[in-house]
């Protein structure tokens, strides 16, 4: 659940900084500025640096990153990684959420400008943003975003540690079963163990992209422990409470 806690104070963060841009601008007219002129400062802005710096988001990007070391510590550690690609693993997302933050901020600046040409109050533009008006991301949508990274970090690291496994080696899928898990996932997390060859073969690419974007799940090497992770029984459960189950893997490819 550590990785849903994280997900979502980084949701926050976004939405706190969407509402303070918001302000900041209004803060011109109530300084006397005409609307041309506010569309001016408003050209001029650097978003990026503004939202990362001077509104400090990168503080929160950074404190959603120390969860990544939260889920190397939860990880059972079948291989070898190094620590070269852990690292470059996690400076990768880190720059995707700065430069997620830049688009972010020119998408505010038109959405801001269309309301002030419009003649929109501040809690109207407010509003709109937050709902996601001209595409602005919502913080929704930054929760899944931050938290499909992790799941993915925690993939990639599992990829990276199945590297030198035999080819007799089994995995079985972990996470959690409940109403909200993909059909597809059910299904994989009713198979028990499986060969790498035998998961590629009945479900394609899921080895690195599980159930797709937003999935709470990964194959992980069998050992000892899994035996209290896995829950086989508890999703053979859930298909069979289905009127329609449809399991789809990341590519479109129906199975089962």
């Amino acid at each position: 659940m550590a990785k849903d806690t994280a997900s979502l104070q980084y949701a926050k963060a976004v939405e706190r900084v969407q509402q303070e841009l918001v302000k900041q601008v209004f803060d011109l007219q109530k300084q006397g500025l005409s609307k041309n002129e506010i569309l001016l400062v408003l050209q001029g802005l650097d978003m990026e640096d503004i939202i990362l710096n001077k509104l400090n988001l990168n503080a929160d990007i950074d404190r959603l990153m120390l969860e990544y070391q939260n889920v190397l510590g939860a990880m059972e550690m079948t291989g070898t990684v190094t620590a070269e690609s852990l690292t470059a693993l996690q400076r990768i997302d880190r720059n995707s959420f700065a430069k997620q933050a830049g688009v972010m901020g020119e998408l505010i600046k038109k959405e801001v400008a269309r309301g002030i040409i419009a003649g929109a109050t501040e809690k109207e533009i407010a509003d709109g943003i937050l709902r996601g008006a001209g595409g602005v991301l919502r913080a929704d949508q930054a929760e899944t975003l931050a938290n499909t990274a992790l799941n993915q970090f925690e993939r990639n690291v599992t990829v990276e540690m199945a590297e030198l496994d035999p080819a007799n080696a089994t995995y079985v899928y972990l996470g959690i079963i409940d109403d909200k898990t993909r059909d597809i996932c059910l299904l994989m997390a009713s198979e028990g163990s499986l060969t790498r060859d035998e998961i590629e073969s009945k479900y394609p690419n899921t080895f690195s992209n599980a159930g797709g974007f937003n999935c709470r799940h990964r194959w992980a090497r069998e050992t000892s422990r899994s035996e209290q992770l896995i829950k086989p029984d508890r999703a053979s459960s859930l298909i069979q409470d289905k009127k329609r189950f449809n399991p789809v893997t990341v590519e479109g490819i129906k199975v089962g």
